[in-house]
Order: structure tokens, then C-alpha cells, then sequence
């Protein structure tokens, strides 16, 4: 488990406290004297990685076999470039323009002797280009620890995102690191963050771990209702904030953390622990669409369809599993993971041939895919790419932004995937034909969802090194029916990095049981009508007529009733919620009545309350653009700077929190009903 190292920082920040009845605001402190050199940052790996990780494709991992002092250290494996190695990000307390003393130590054992060891600089800088500057070097002799040490770099002036990492740039051979050390002086450093939490000026932070009265200060009032949470039962809510040790009690390890914390002396609080997914064995033992009874109230995610709890981030993830299991019952068909496939691919020009043999059967089939190449590569270990369920989707933007986009090389209504209609044909259904039997059936959403699946599995099949492509920074997307695809298609492929449906409306991400038709909205703020009423919303039968049924399986032509449904659409949004996973919602609110946009941004509201439930509430976003039933320009822009902070750390241009609301969000637009909705739900 990483630890936060909160050291000598605490006296760089100077929080004056005066026993328990003093108390630290979060986010907040007294500027001590400045001039005086302290330690900002030390890593001995005695309890933890303490926030360094590998680069590109390094492992880390600590480790008691050898030391430069103590009993552990930090060992750096499985490069297979000279850049890989050791990174960690620089937070707050590092300032462009102020000056540092760096040092590290470093030791091979293994291979031939390199060069020596580096320890470099990555930031961004005012122009959005990414500088990789040298810090320090130092020769490297086999079995003996060698020193990288800079008693004065100063980090340049306007650089952003900055990462620190020791390489061994002629090499690839394994190699250990310990007792890194980063001094400054007191002014240099920024106040100290709250426990678990981050540090933030002029605001409040809400649900931080130890805040347990939630008044955003830490004091002895806290430490008092963790001392009461420690001596009886406490609920998930009160876990969350009072297991500070994250061993799943609250115990009196929990509250000496707090109350020494509070008193200033130097502490290490653990992280919050973020469960990771999990998979579970399926189940379709559910009623049939008969049976079950319609209601008005959008379902809680959080109860399971027996009627048990969720109680535990661990037990999200069995939910999860169930809720696959009932898309797959209900509507959408079955899910093909890919395990009875081989893949191939043939690069021509611009165009990809993606092959696919179904092993059980011999089958093959094959569809064409669209290659658009960035105009400048500027991630490294390849462009971050786009996986489109078309084209069509702002290539031109995208490529001058540095992403590849690979598309089905489809237009509208001709896709060689799976065909739009109930005729079930094209290269999905070649290798698995609609069948009689509902474990036979696949509708369109799914099949197109498959050909994005089988374009990932090209690159990762060699088209990925071929074009300069990495496939671990994978974002799918589609407009309309492919947005409902899209939605579909990040609930099951978790291999996509970031699922973006535009346009989704229903059977994609509206939700079944909210209605925008009639109402009205004050779109002034986008350039639009200051009263622009809304016409008619998408229904149920749409998507069971005969120009939509084919998208999916033959039980949901049982529903009579959108409220029957055991889901609702909140809930296939959340099925992205994971610990390396975004979601990013795009919308429009001009001319887009048929998609129901307002409902859309109600089910990122409800989404929400999962990634928030798994401390997630940062992966996911929504922009709400004013019109085009497309992804445009301006989505793309800000998808990139999304995905580039949060997948590459580079520091954005925009105000990201602008991607957490949406013209639905203003007084003169908000419905009460998005107040309670969600009142009867666990969380």
C-alpha cells in the first residue's frame, strides 16, 4: 500500500498547533518563516513505494534484498526501453521557478555495465510541449550504489506537470533505487494536504478521511466522535472516514492517527484503498419481463436483485458482474469476449483489414477499418488512439491534437460489421448467427460494440507497434445508434480506457423513466433560446419497432412497459466505474428533443453516485455541448485534455471542473426531481 509522507512538510507549511484544541482547516495553513532549508520530500521505501511507480512498461516494486540504508528499496524491472524506469509526480509543494536539491541513489547487480544512471525532469511547458530535462547523472558500477545528487536545480519558469524519474538511458537492465531525497526551503513548500486528501485553497473539501463532523476542519471534535466510532458499530459512511489504516475497522491505530495528526506531529496515513474489479461467475437465473412489476422510481444501483446490499467498494464490482448479466438478459443479447477468436490484421495505406476466425466453427470475416494517423506523435510509447464505431468523428481534430482514430469504415446505415436491421447480417453475424434460443442472440449495439473490440485487438496484435499506436490508451466513441453502441460497448470491453457516447439517448444512456417533452429551458448561456421547449422524447416503442428492434435481443420486445425494466440507464454508465476507466458523456441541447438530453444528464447524476461510492468521483465527465447530433470539434478538445491530464498527467489549458456540470445544472433549469430521485437509494 503507498503511504503519504507527512515529514518535515508539516513544519515547512508551520500549521500552528496548540495540543488538541487546535485545529488544521484543510486546505490551509500559516506561511512559516521563510529561508530555512527543510526536507520537502524523502523516500526510503521502509513502509511503501511512497508514491513512485513504473514508467512505460517498468514494474516497481519494494523490496528487502538490498538497501542503501535501512532495510528496503525500490526495484525497477521489466524495461524493455531505456526510458522506462522510476517516476513519480511532483505535487503542490514543487513550484515552477524555485529552486531545489535533488538526490537519489541507484545499483545494478545484473547484465552488462552501463553508462551510468539518470535522474531527469518531465514537465509541460507554457506552450504544451512536453521537456524531459536532466536533473543529475552518475556512472553505474555493478553491485555498488551510486549517487545522483543536485544541489541547485531549479525547476524552469511556467512548467506544469512535473514528474521526476531515474532512467538508465543505455540500457535495460534491472536496477534498485533508495533514499531519494527533494530540499527546499520553507517558502517553497505549499501547506500540508488533510489526511487522504488533497491540499486546495478558498474551498472546503468534503469527505475527507479523519473530517468525521464533515465541517472541513480537522480537530478534537473529530477525534472524539473517531474515538465513539471506534468503541461501536460503524456504518459504510463512517468507515470511510475513520479507517485510516484501511484494515477495515476503526480501531485505536485509527484514532492515534488522527489525534497525532492534529497535534502536529509527523504521521504516515495510508491512502484510501480503492477496491479493484473483480470478476464473478455469471448468472441469468431472472424472472421474465412478465414478472417483474413496473415502477416509477429510478432503481437503485446499489440493491441487488434478490433484495441484498451492497456493503463494500468489493461488492460493487459482484453487483457490476449482475447488472452485465441482466443488460445481457434483457436487451442488449449476449456479450462474445473474444475467447473463441483469433485475430489478424492487413495494413494497406489507410485502411486496416481486421480478420477475425471464430476457433470452435473455423469461421472467418473480415471488415475494413480507417486509419487517420496523428500529425505528431507526442506521448510516449505511442499516439493514445480513438476507436470509433464510424467515421466521421472530428479526425481532423483529433490527429492535430496528437491521437490516432481508427474507425469501422462505415457511414450511416452501411455498417460491414453487423448489419441495421433485423436481417442480422455482416462479419458479427457470420461468425455467430441470430439463433431461436436467447443465448443465440446478439442485437446490432452489441455487434458493432464487437468490431470496435476486434479493432482493439489488432493493435494489440502488432497494428498497434506498426503505427506508433498504443492501445492501453484506447478511447471508443460513436454518435446516435453507435452512441448507444458505445455506452455498450465500455460496459463490457474494459480494455477501453475511456468510453465517450455522444447523442446516446435511449437504449444508450437516457434514462427510460425521465421525460423531457414539454418542458422548458433557458439555453441563453450556450448561444441558444432563453426558452427552448422540448418535443417529443425517443420511447420504448421506437426501439421496438422495425427499424430499431434489430439493435436488440427478442426479450425486450416483451416489455410492454419501460418501467418494468430492472435497470435503468445510470446503471450501464456505471459499469465503467473502475480504478484505470473514465467515462465521458457528450451531449447537445439544441434540436436534440428525439435524444433527451436533460435525461442523459440526469443519468450522469445518478452514475455518479457509484464513482463516488468508489472514490472515483473524478473519472467521470459530461459536456453538454449546444448542437450537432455529432462528436465535434469542441468534444474532442476537451476529451484530449480530459484524457491527457488524467491517463498522461499533462496539466490542462481548461477548467476541468467545468466537465462535472452542464447547462441542465443552472437555477433557471434545474428539475426538483434530480433533488430526489435518488432519496430511497442506499447510497
Amino acid at each position: 500500500m503507498k503511504s503519504i509522507k507527512v515529514m518535515s512538510l508539516i513544519s515547512a507549511a508551520a500549521v500552528t498547533i496548540a495540543g488538541l484544541s487546535s485545529s488544521i482547516s484543510i486546505g490551509s495553513g500559516i506561511a512559516a518563516d521563510e529561508g530555512e532549508t527543510v526536507t520537502l520530500f524523502e523516500s526510503g521505501f521502509e513502509t511503501g513505494a511512497d508514491g513512485w511507480s513504473g514508467r512505460g512498461s517498468a514494474k516497481t516494486a519494494v523490496t528487502s534484498e538490498f538497501s542503501n540504508s535501512g532495510n528496503s528499496s525500490l526495484y525497477v524491472t521489466g524495461r524493455t526501453d531505456s526510458w522506462n524506469g522510476a517516476v513519480m509526480s511532483l505535487d503542490t509543494a514543487f513550484s515552477a521557478g524555485s529552486t531545489y536539491s535533488f538526490e537519489a541513489h541507484a545499483m545494478f547487480r545484473e547484465g552488462e555495465a552501463p553508462e551510468g544512471f539518470k535522474l531527469t525532469m518531465q514537465y509541460t511547458d507554457s506552450s504544451g510541449t512536453t521537456i524531459y530535462d536532466k536533473i543529475a547523472t552518475a556512472p553505474a558500477v555493478k553491485g555498488e550504489w551510486a549517487t545522483l545528487r543536485n544541489e541547485s536545480y531549479t525547476i524552469p519558469a511556467g512548467a506544469s506537470n512535473l514528474q521526476v524519474y531515474i532512467e538508465v538511458p543505455d540500457s535495460l537492465v534491472d536496477f534498485y533505487a533508495d533514499d531519494i531525497v527533494i530540499r527546499g526551503t520553507k517558502g517553497a513548500a505549499a501547506p500540508p494536504a488533510a489526511p487522504g486528501g488533497s491540499s486546495s485553497t478558498g474551498s472546503v473539501k468534503k469527505n475527507v478521511r479523519g473530517d468525521m463532523n464533515g465541517d472541513g476542519t480537522i480537530n478534537v471534535f473529530d477525534v472524539l466522535l473517531l474515538r465513539q466510532a471506534a468503541c461501536g458499530a460503524a456504518d459504510a459512511s463512517v468507515m470511510k472516514l475513520a479507517d485510516l489504516n484501511n484494515d477495515g475497522s476503526v480501531t485505536a491505530e485509527d484514532v492515534a492517527y488522527i489525534a497525532d495528526y492534529v497535534m502536529g506531529k509527523d504521521v504516515e496515513i495510508p491512502k484510501a484503498a480503492v477496491a479493484e474489479p473483480a470478476t464473478y461467475p455469471k448468472s441469468y437465473d431472472f424472472p421474465a419481463p412478465s414478472a417483474l412489476k413496473s415502477t416509477g422510481d429510478i432503481t437503485d444501483p446499489f440493491i441487488f436483485m434478490d433484495g441484498s446490499k451492497v456493503e463494500s467498494q468489493e461488492d460493487w464490482y459482484r453487483r457490476a458482474g449482475e447488472i452485465r448479466c441482466m443488460y445481457e438478459y434483457y436487451m442488449y443479447g449476449m456479450y462474445r469476449d473474444g475467447s473463441d477468436e483469433e485475430v489478424s490484421y492487413k495494413i494497406s495505406g489507410d485502411t486496416m483489414t481486421v480478420t477475425v476466425k471464430r476457433i470452435s466453427t473455423g469461421k472467418t470475416a473480415s471488415f475494413p477499418a480507417k486509419i487517420t494517423r496523428p500529425n505528431k506523435v507526442r506521448h510516449e510509447g505511442g499516439a493514445p488512439v480513438i476507436v470509433g464505431m464510424h467515421t466521421g468523428i472530428s479526425e481532423a481534430t483529433a490527429k492535430s491534437l496528437g491521437y490516432a482514430v481508427v474507425t469501422i469504415d462505415a457511414g450511416i446505415f452501411s455498417n460491414p460489421v453487423a448489419s441495421d436491421n433485423t436481417a442480422h447480417q455482416g462479419a458479427f453475424y457470420t461468425l455467430y448467427p441470430y439463433g431461436n434460443n436467447w443465448d443465440e442472440q446478439t442485437g446490432a449495439l452489441l455487434g458493432w460494440s464487437w468490431g470496435c473490440s476486434k479493432i482493439l485487438d489488432a493493435l494489440y496484435a502488432g497494428a498497434g507497434e506498426e503505427l506508433n499506436i498504443n492501445p492501453d490508451s484506447s478511447i471508443v466513441t460513436g454518435v446516435s445508434r453507435w452512441g448507444k453502441a458505445t455506452a455498450v460497448c465500455g460496459a463490457f470491453d474494459t480494455r477501453f480506457k475511456m468510453v465517450a457516447p455522444s447523442c446516446s439517448g435511449a437504449g444508450g444512456l437516457a434514462l427510460y423513466r425521465y421525460m423531457s417533452q414539454g418542458k422548458s429551458y433557458d439555453f441563453s448561456s450556450k448561444g441558444g433560446s432563453s426558452n427552448y421547449t422540448y418535443g417529443q422524447n425517443e420511447p420504448l416503442g421506437s426501439l421496438q419497432s422495425m427499424d430499431e428492434r434489430g439493435w436488440f435481443n427478442n426479450r425486450f420486445l416483451e416489455f410492454r412497459d419501460a418501467k418494468q425494466f430492472p435497470m435503468d440507464q445510470h446503471m450501464l454508465g456505471s459499469l465503467v466505474a473502475d480504478p484505470n476507466r473514465y467515462l465521458f458523456i457528450i451531449g447537445s441541447c439544441v434540436s436534440e428533443d428525439w435524444v433527451n438530453a436533460p435525461s442523459m444528464w440526469m443519468s450522469y447524476l445518478g452514475a455518479k453516485h457509484v464513482f463516488d461510492y468508489l472514490d472515483l468521483s473524478d473519472h467521470i465527465a459530461i459536456n453538454i455541448h449546444k448542437e450537432g447530433h455529432a462528436v465535434i470539434d469542441e468534444d474532442v478538445k476537451y476529451m484530449v485534455q480530459y484524457f491527457d491530464y488524467h491517463v498522461y498527467g499533462i496539466q490542462p489549458t481548461m477548467d476541468l471542473s467545468t466537465l462535472q456540470t452542464s447547462v441542465f445544472a443552472l437555477p433557471r433549469n434545474w428539475d426538483k426531481t434530480w433533488d430526489t430521485f435518488d432519496d430511497k437509494w442506499l447510497y
